[in-house]
């Protein structure tokens, strides 16, 4: 795949995505409502190495949640964009965030999570519905996977 482009807001830091996502799905849980201001978040997984740093130099962001678990994530120091997440029990990927890419069209998502949260005027991603979480976290995984391809 050729690199996509992305960066924040103020073009201070500019990454590329070099890989294929590995799953990519909507998020209608609270949290990613409240971060991202809208009805749900979205969630591209990708590996660590599939995503380089080409400008700039984003800053950690640490939080503890009310629920204790502790969320990374990376952010533009100046304009404060969250570009990718690194969850703490998985260091070898990143969470990236697809609004960040210059093209957030090359891929749709497929599959939608925490739907027992959703807004109830919103629409879903293409693909299964989990009211939660699902309890195999490599479900959303080989959903993508196995998701039909556009032609």
């Amino acid at each position: 795949m050729d690199p996509l482009p992305g960066g924040c807001t103020c073009g201070r830091v500019r990454y590329e995505l070099r890989e294929e996502p590995i799953a990519f799905y909507a998020c209608h849980c609270t949290d990613c409502q409240r971060e991202s201001g809208s009805a749900f978040g979205l969630s591209m997984v990708v590996r660590s190495e599939g995503v380089a740093l080409v400008a700039g130099e984003p800053k950690l962001f640490g939080v503890r949640q009310p629920d204790g678990l502790h969320r990374r994530s990376l952010r533009c120091p100046d304009c404060g964009t969250r570009l990718w997440s690194e969850p703490v029990k998985f260091p070898q990927i990143r969470t990236l965030r697809p609004g960040t890419l210059d093209d957030p069209r090359a891929y749709v998502p497929y599959g939608n999570m925490w739907t027992a949260s959703a807004q109830p005027w919103a629409g879903f991603a293409p693909g299964p519905r989990f009211e939660r979480q699902p309890e195999d976290l490599l479900a959303m995984v080989r959903l993508w996977q196995e998701r039909p391809r556009q032609t």
